[in-house]
């Protein structure tokens, strides 16, 4: 990894009007030295030609619907790859372009090739216990580095924002996956670059798989993605039956100019509230469908928009709402599975649920739909352009199409797992932290207990004494009472390398209050195992944050707001963990 000086950090940062970054910095900043402990090859920047702009796909249709949902397959984009191999992705806007292979890549993506073929932002299936090496190339104008959202990983291997990649510098990540099967998702996340660069493609999904969530799928006959090898799904369905059962759902929203190519230029608005696009895609295209038959599916959805909230439901093809069960969330399965009619998805957070469509008919047109809801954007507009659907606006996100009658009998599974023991919960005060409005270098900006990120850029773990940050004791459970300002937006408060159980949840809005299930004020999306909290205007939530399981060395882990404009604005707080 190339050293960066201070002035240089500075420039590349974008602490200027152009790109409206207000990241403070700690007055013990030496010089800022990011060394590779990979001690990577080389890498000479080659300069390239600007590449024609590529529009999103899907909008001539996205009225009907009628574009087919990409999945991860033998495709370029998204494509189905292994992710115990090593691969090399290079972070690039200039990739190559197969003849009519669809979708195209976004204006940027992650590269490799596989079978002489190049890929985009690849779908990596990777068992539990196996390890992933994955070299990053920088290949952009500006720093970038991968987050690798939600996997329990060594601070520097899991992408803290002080790890970025100068251009023409390389990388490589090496993490042992402990975690549960689930879907984690990586991005982009340079500090005052990762809106920008997320928004415009940067994003791909990890996928881990183990035993015991394949024996719970396979009583309900379904087959996990990958099960088959690379390539082993197509979109459409060539016989009965024989499509994908095991579905992800990637949801991003992005801005267009006129032509509907992608444009990343978030306003005062946007970037106190978080910027909300005009188009919501689903897996890279706009107005997607996806061919059904009468049977039980697990679509997994991943929200990584920027700023948007999803508040998901089912609906039937009358418009009545459909009931559908929720099956996992951030942090893999739930004991049981439990029924729902619709859930809040935040920036960052995942979800399982299992749709039954044994009472559809073949011509039936069913919906994965957004349902109106108060977004709860007190503090900026945060809209879309003219025509755009709101963020708390009903809208299609998916049409699924049920082509034939098929025979599927697997009942519903009373118990999906032997769920992880709830961690010991510790005595005394809960450790506080409180998300509210104030400036940073005469600029709007959100604070965490009102401080702005202290920016200390080298890869020591050990921080000074003085270094504001909150520190862990010790290596065991603290209870965080995380609370947002009642003139606030929604933050999705994110927690790397650890993860956190949702206890209580106080002064929830009507609309999170109404979806209960417990006494203590938690949804059914709460009961699982978290990496991502949504904490709206005005609420207080209690999580339990587990660091019994750390790596052996000092980690410097990272909580900050998923609201990608918050974060590269400085929405974000080191956290020590001896």
């Amino acid at each position: 990894m190339r050293s960066i000086g201070r002035r240089r950090f500075l420039k590349l940062a974008g602490i200027t009007a152009l790109t409206g970054v207000t990241w403070a910095l700690a007055p013990t900043v030496p010089a800022l030295a990011a060394q590779d402990a990979a001690a990577p090859r080389p890498v000479t920047p080659v300069a390239v030609p600007t590449p024609p702009p590529r529009t999103v796909p899907g909008l001539h249709s996205a009225a009907s619907f009628d574009t087919p949902l990409p999945l991860p397959g033998d495709r370029s984009f998204m494509g189905l790859m292994d992710g115990g191999a090593r691969i090399e992705l290079s972070a690039t806007s200039d990739p190559r372009l197969p003849t009519g292979d669809m979708p195209p890549a976004p204006p940027l993506c992650f590269q490799t090739e596989h079978g002489g073929r190049p890929y985009w932002n690849p779908t990596l299936v990777i068992q539990r216990g196996a390890s992933l090496r994955v070299r990053l190339i920088n290949r952009l104008d500006a720093p970038t580095l991968l987050r690798w959202h939600g996997l329990l990983a060594d601070w520097r291997m899991g992408g803290h924002p002080v790890m970025m990649l100068l251009p023409g510098a390389s990388f490589e990540y090496r993490v042992t996956l402990r975690n549960r099967a689930g879907i984690y998702p990586y991005h982009a996340i340079a500090p005052g670059f990762s809106g920008r660069q997320t928004h415009q493609g940067l994003v791909g999904l990890c996928i881990v798989d183990d035993e015991e969530e394949r024996a719970a799928l396979a009583a309900m006959d379904i087959e996990p993605l990958g099960a088959g090898g690379t390539g082993a799904f197509r979109a459409t369905l060539p016989a009965p039956g024989n499509g994908p059962s095991d579905v992800p759902l990637l949801f991003q929203d992005r801005r267009l100019d006129r032509d509907g190519v992608p444009v990343y230029a978030p306003g005062l608005d946007d970037r106190i509230s978080g910027l909300i696009g005009d188009v919501l895609t689903v897996n890279g295209v706009a107005g997607a469908k996806l061919d059904v038959v009468t049977r039980m599916y697990r679509l997994r959805l991943v929200n990584m928009c920027n700023a948007r909230v999803l508040h998901v439901g089912l609906a039937r093809p009358d418009g009545a709402p459909q009931p559908f069960t929720l099956m996992g969330t951030d942090g893999g399965m739930l004991e049981r599975p439990l029924p729902l009619q619709r859930l809040f998805l935040g920036p960052g957070e995942r979800a399982d649920i299992l749709v039954d469509l044994r009472a559809a008919n073949p011509g039936d047109e069913w919906h994965l739909v957004n349902l109106p809801f108060d977004p709860m954007r007190r503090a900026g507009a945060a809209s879309g352009g003219a025509g755009a659907p709101g963020e708390g606006e009903a809208a299609r996100l998916l049409r699924l199409r049920v082509m034939q009658r098929v025979d599927y009998a697997q009942p519903l599974p009373v118990r999906l797992c032997d769920f992880p023991a709830a961690p010991p919960l510790p005595q005394g005060p809960p450790r506080r932290l409180h998300v509210s409005r104030g400036e940073v270098l005469g600029r709007p900006s959100w604070l965490l207990n009102g401080q702005p990120f202290a920016l200390r850029h080298d890869t020591n773990a050990d921080l000074p004494d003085d270094f504001p940050a909150p520190r862990v004791p010790a290596r065991t459970t603290e209870v965080w009472e995380l609370s947002n300002d009642a003139a606030s937006i929604p933050h999705a408060l994110h927690l790397s390398g650890f993860q956190l159980r949702v206890l209580e949840r106080r002064g929830s809005p009507p609309q999170v209050a109404a979806l209960a299930v417990a006494p203590s004020g938690c949804s059914a999306t709460d009961t699982g195992i978290k990496d991502t909290v949504l904490v709206w205007p005005g609420e207080t939530v209690r999580v339990l944050a587990d660091f019994r399981d750390a790596p052996p060395e000092t980690q410097r882990a990272a909580l900050y707001s998923r609201v990608l404009e918050c974060l590269d604005d400085g929405m974000v707080q080191d956290v020590s963990v001896p």
